[in-house]
């Protein structure tokens, strides 16, 4: 090749229009390769080679939709693999500038992936040709694959290529040995996936070394903490599997009291954090999930052995309620968006980590819920742009997410797997195995001591077993994998074909017609709707469109309604306040959410409806027991108070009558949602008078001393804020409350907020005396807390106890008693 390095560069720039601001920092790895982190590398297929490329979302929604490499033109080669096709061919610090005597156009990483489809057919012969720069030279090199032949149209159904993929994946899963923690089960899963009997031997001496310890579902724990989410759930899950396989009957008994444990874990609304949710006030099961809150991704496979179980033949009425919880609050986010990672509201994008897809099999494990399963699988089969984005990384979407569009069946699963395939090979490697490559939210794997494998597991996740699940989909040995799924429920071929089409929605709007992004309102897709709303009102002609928007958001069906409503928020016109205040009262809940999210949305331009907004504010509130499914944690609520409390129109509280503001006070700190109720901080902090606090000290004190049962990991933000209302003014009801306050704290954070406290509770001098005795309870109990592992202990538990320490010899030294009123009075 006689191309000039120079000459090939240009050809690049000139072909993506390198002005961008997305390209204005991608490095020429020609000339500064030093620059690079090699840690951070992309495996490059069955090609034997590793690779470092550039990574950069230009924007969250880009980094969610996958387009984390887009800018880059070259890879760098880091690592090449001894006995691989490109052992002796490439070598470390070349520069890969394209394919077939080309330079990338495109994306390198999504480029070189289709590539080493192409090379691995027939037509090709596993000839890879890569154009390279060593030494300031370019030059061709061709690598030697394996032939696996092409994916077809119904892959991995019917498919030869898949077929022997799982073969391969299968060779390297069977030498890898199963630990007793949360991701050995998922390698048994994946053994049981296969359908092979030899693996039985195997299986059933591990599941019998899962059964074995003891579990005592009706003993009650000493603290809120307690429960290992992850492990029971994953454990359970296999153990329900094998036995549906095997008939094991003496995993049976471990199986039932597992799965009664995980039900007493369960919170009341149906989710479950890192551990389990803490008892209630009466000592029951089934309270709140403690801070740090609840973590969806841990809940849902619990939940989902928690159904397996009764697939075993488990029966028990804490079972069937479990089941109901779960049904109910995930089965909520049916028609408005993804799973979230706790209690708030929906992800919003099409899949969240693999959380639509985990949930789309747990309501096709269901078998009665047919609008919720479809719909979860047609978010997950549209989430395949989201498969490389996920918090902590990405280990759980590529576990579930092939599982879940397979849930609306075989059409569903083609078109995300034709979507996901150049991933799925990029991945693989030369000799079978798989290697997980992924970062925070986004980005490259992470490579040790040079060597060419890169990250071996996520978390202990094996890649192997990963990619044995997907790749046996078609088995359907397992209910994870379709074994009992109904069929009457799948999706037909332009169904499956509009869900894929969403999933790329977020590019196609660009070339639409405010006409056709107004049709699109009547999507199936939540996400689109929202990309369709927000498209228009970047348009320049939004404004002329307003009219018709505004009797749309005020006509239309709920659909309408909600991409109408959305629209007229980002486009901030007053016009739009009447029909929006109206919606506040719709009987549809969701387009009440989209009518206080446009007004959150509109900020200041809202200030003219402040005294509407508060009245329907008040009146949609509604008590936090019992718990309404339709609207489990209130997030239509919370979305206008948090446009109401924190955010532009919170200075206009100060205008309106207090009496109707302090109603909605009164009506946001009771909503259930603690991201809610913490809206109210500023307004206690900053904007109630001394007659106000009078007045509400009743609400106030009852914030301060009942946390939220849902979303707990934001319980404090009122808490303290209605503590320092109290305190400020000296009610005697806070020095109680200010040491119950502080028993509850725990974790991350507790040590400041700990000394906070115990300065709130010196301010009152003498008349603080009387809670000496209580104080130092709370001394034992931190250490308690130590000794039973709930908290890190060391450093951060002597801050906390210093405090306390610090309190006591204040308020004994202590001569002024400040005069005291009551919340009574």
């Amino acid at each position: 090749m006689k191309t000039s390095i120079k000459t090939i560069g240009l050809l690049a720039a000139l072909a993506v229009g390198l002005t961008s601001p997305l390209f204005s920092k991608v490095p020429d790895l020609t000339t500064e390769a030093q620059s690079v982190d090699r840690k951070l590398t992309y495996n490059l297929g069955a090609t034997g080679l590793r690779g470092w490329i550039y990574t950069k979302a230009a924007n969250n929604l880009d980094a969610a939709q996958g387009r984390t490499t887009l800018a880059s033109r070259q890879i760098l080669v880091t690592h090449v693999g001894a006995a691989s096709p490109a052992d002796g061919v490439v070598m470390v610090d070349d520069v890969i500038l394209g394919v077939d005597g080309k330079p990338f156009s495109d994306d390198a990483r999504k480029s070189i992936a289709q590539a080493i489809q192409e090379a691995e057919t027939e037509a090709k012969g596993g000839v890879l040709k890569l154009l390279v720069s060593r030494g300031g030279k370019s030059q061709e090199l061709a690598l030697k694959l394996t032939v696996m032949g092409s994916y077809s149209a119904t892959a991995p159904w019917n498919c030869e290529k898949s077929k022997r993929i799982l073969d391969g994946a299968i060779k390297v899963l069977e030498k890898e040995k199963m630990e007793s923690n949360w991701a050995g089960p998922i390698q048994g899963l994946a053994l049981l996936a296969t359908g092979k009997p030899e693996y039985l031997p195997k299986l059933r001496e591990f599941a019998h070394g899962l059964a074995k310890p003891e579990i005592d579902p009706d003993k009650k724990p000493a603290g809120p903490n307690w429960g290992e989410t992850w492990q029971m759930s994953y454990r359970l899950l296999f153990l329900c599997e094998y036995f549906m396989v095997s008939r094991d009957q003496e995993v049976l008994p471990s199986i039932e009291k597992s799965a009664l444990l995980l039900a007493r874990g369960q919170s009341m609304y149906g989710t479950f954090g890192h551990g389990f949710a803490a008892l209630t006030k009466d000592g029951k099961f089934n309270g709140s999930v403690p801070p740090y809150g609840p973590v969806n991704m841990a809940g849902l496979p619990a939940n989902l052995a928690i159904v397996l179980a009764k697939k075993c033949g488990v029966k028990h009425p804490e079972i069937d309620r479990a089941i109901l919880r779960a049904a109910g609050f995930f089965g909520y986010f049916t028609d408005k968006g993804a799973i979230p990672y706790g209690e708030h509201e929906p992800w919003p994008y099409h899949e969240n980590n693999g959380k639509n897809s985990v949930t789309a099999v747990m309501f096709g494990a269901i078998g009665n819920k047919p609008k919720e399963t479809e719909f979860f699988a047609r978010m997950a089969t549209a989430g395949f742009a989201s498969r490389e984005y996920g918090h902590t990384g990405q280990g759980f979407s590529y576990l579930w997410s092939a599982l879940g569009a397979a849930v609306g069946g075989p059409e569903t699963a083609a078109g995300f797997f034709r979507k996901s395939s150049w991933h799925l090979d990029l991945v693989r490697r030369s000799d079978g195995s798989f290697t997980y490559d992924g970062g925070e939210q986004y980005g490259a794997g992470q490579t040790h001591d040079n060597t060419y494998f890169g990250n071996s597991s996520y978390n202990g996740l094996s890649p192997a077993a990963t990619y044995v699940l997907t790749y046996a989909l078609p088995l359907r040995k397992l209910v994870i994998t379709g074994r009992d799924v109904n069929s009457s429920g799948w999706l037909n071929k332009a169904d499956a074909a509009a869900a894929v089409a969403a999933g790329h929605f977020d590019l196609d709007r660009e070339q639409l017609t405010p006409a056709k992004l107004i049709a699109a309102f009547d999507n199936w897709s939540p996400i689109v709707r929202g990309w369709a709303a927000q498209e228009l009102a970047a348009r320049p002609e939004s404004k002329s469109m307003v009219p018709d928007l505004i009797k749309l958001a005020d006509t239309g069906n709920p659909h309408q309604i909600q991409g109408a409503c959305e629209a007229l928020g980002l486009i901030k016109t007053p016009e739009a306040l009447t029909v929006l205040v109206k919606q506040l009262a719709h009987p549809d809940r969701w387009v009440r959410y989209k009518a206080a999210e446009a007004i959150k949305a509109m900020g200041g331009t809202a200030k003219p409806a402040i005294e509407s907004i508060l009245k329907a504010l008040v009146a949609t509130a509604e008590p936090s027991w019992p718990i309404r499914w339709e609207d489990p944690v209130q997030i239509a609520q919370g979305q206008l108070a948090a446009a109401v409390f924190s955010g532009p129109l919170r200075e206009e509280l100060k205008k309106v009558d207090p009496k109707l503001r302090n109603q909605a006070i009164r009506a946001v700190s009771t909503n259930p949602d603690g991201m809610a109720r913490a809206t109210l901080e500023h307004c206690f902090r900053n904007q109630l008078t001394e007659d106000d606090v009078i007045e509400l000290a009743p609400v106030i004190l009852a914030a301060v001393e009942s946390p939220s049962p849902a979303d707990t990991m934001f319980n404090n933000v009122i808490r303290m804020a209605g503590l320092k209302a109290l305190t400020k003014y000296h009610f005697e009801e806070g020095i109680a409350a200010a040491v119950g306050l502080a028993k509850t704290q725990g974790g991350h954070g507790s040590e400041s907020r700990t000394g906070e406290i115990m300065k709130l509770i010196t301010g009152y001098g003498s008349a603080a005396k009387p809670q000496i005795p209580a104080l130092r309870e709370l001394i034992a109990s931190l250490n308690a807390e130590v000794t039973r592992r709930e908290f890190p202990g060391g450093e951060l538990n002597e801050r906390r106890v210093g405090a306390v320490e610090e309190a006591i010899k204040a308020i004994e030294a202590a001569k002024e008693h400040p005069p005291l009123r009551s919340v009574s009075k």
